[in-house]
């Protein structure tokens, strides 16, 4: 099993649900884009060790009013180092649809999260899908 593969199993499981705070329910405007091949959108060799990778922080990127009040849906992928004490850096979107709508509050989200520290020169090049759907924002799917 790859690294990247790994990751992405490890924030599955963490399958966290949150959504912005609001009476009004989510009404479906738009399709959900098809999400992309994370196998295939991880290099060789990146997030080596992320298995281990244990959460202490994983708030959830919120859910933009606009999108959600449009009933917008999508997706991001993150890509992200962690440092040896187990804070994210170098948190870059690596792909997204549609377009960039949700790309602000992920990224601003996952340069919140913290990790049990991991020590040697941390882990580079991980990859994380956020998922935007039906006004709720879910890690990994």
């Amino acid at each position: 099993m790859s690294a990247g593969r790994s990751w992405g199993i490890l924030l599955a499981g963490l399958l966290v649900l949150g959504g912005c705070a609001s009476n009004k329910p989510f009404r479906l405007n738009h399709d959900y884009p098809a999400p992309p091949s994370i196998k295939r959108l991880t290099e060789a060799g990146a997030c080596q060790g992320g298995e281990a990778l244990a959460a202490r922080s994983l708030p959830l990127p919120k859910y933009p009013l606009f999108a959600k009040r449009q009933g917008r849906q999508g997706w991001v992928v993150i890509k992200l180092d962690v440092l040896p004490n187990g804070q994210t850096s170098n948190v870059t979107v690596k792909q997204s649809a549609p377009g960039s709508i949700f790309d602000r509050s992920s990224i601003k989200a996952v340069r919140r999260w913290q990790f049990a520290p991991v020590g040697g020169s941390g882990l580079s090049n991980c990859l994380v899908f956020i998922d935007f759907r039906l006004g709720q924002v879910r890690i990994g799917r």
